[in-house]
């Protein structure tokens, strides 16, 4: 397979969507730099078991690379230091991704499916999730994968992401920001994937969402907003 040509992105805004239920990790915006983070882990996370499980494995993320003192920046952390151990489309067991999209519509889509195959694979009965909207700027060199070369190749497989796991694996060792995909749950339009956080600029809570389940699948999506809006 052809090397993909690089997509240079400044200032790019996109959509990551994330059930509700995941508390922001005040240790990652608390501190002014990286050197700050390292000396309060090195003492807090030796003995505190709960500081660990909520923000993760942060040695999973090179030094260089952590973002620390921005405002939603536990969020972005968390794509790293709590990673999906099957991994995903461009992600595995070893390495995390900040997964989102230039446009909220297909952010829904790839998390409606997602969401589905979880609650599928549990038998989980009729319920509410609550998802919060994350609106994105970064800054990136991205690996671009849109092209029509690439869209028929297994990279693009409905479900089996063995080439598409093996590409991603590639391009980060190679020191690639990311990539640049088409989704294949909204056809006709991308997402990104980031491979370092500080690659992120600013990180803005937007709007609630509100994914009901039936049993079966997610037959509806409802914003919530507060009365008087």
């Amino acid at each position: 397979m052809q090397e993909p040509p690089l997509l240079e992105l400044k200032g790019e805004r996109a959509y990551r969507i994330i059930p509700s239920r995941y508390p922001t990790i005040n240790v990652f915006e608390d501190v002014a730099n990286a050197d700050e983070l390292e000396a309060v882990w090195a003492i807090e996370a030796l003995t505190n078991d709960r500081l660990r499980e909520d923000a993760g494995e942060l040695e999973r993320v090179p030094k260089e690379d952590w973002l620390v003192g921005l405002s939603g920046g536990s969020y972005v952390m968390a794509a790293f230091t709590h990673i999906n151990p099957e991994g995903a489309r461009f992600t595995t067991g070893d390495f995390g991704g900040y997964y989102c999209a230039p446009m909220l519509d297909t952010a829904v889509k790839e998390t409606v499916y997602h969401q589905e195959r979880l609650f599928g694979y549990t038998n989980e009965p009729a319920q509410k999730v609550q998802m919060r909207v994350l609106h994105t700027e970064f800054d990136a060199s991205l690996a671009d994968i849109t092209g029509e070369e690439f869209l028929s190749t297994p990279l693009y497989h409905a479900t089996n992401y063995g080439q598409s796991q093996a590409f991603a694996a590639g391009q980060k060792a190679s020191k690639r920001d990311g990539i640049r995909y088409r989704s294949v749950r909204h056809s006709g339009h991308d997402c990104y994937v980031l491979y370092r956080p500080c690659l992120v600029t600013q990180v803005l809570q937007a709007q609630h969402l509100d994914y009901h389940w039936n049993g079966s699948a997610i037959a509806n999506v409802l914003e919530i907003k507060l009365y008087g809006e």
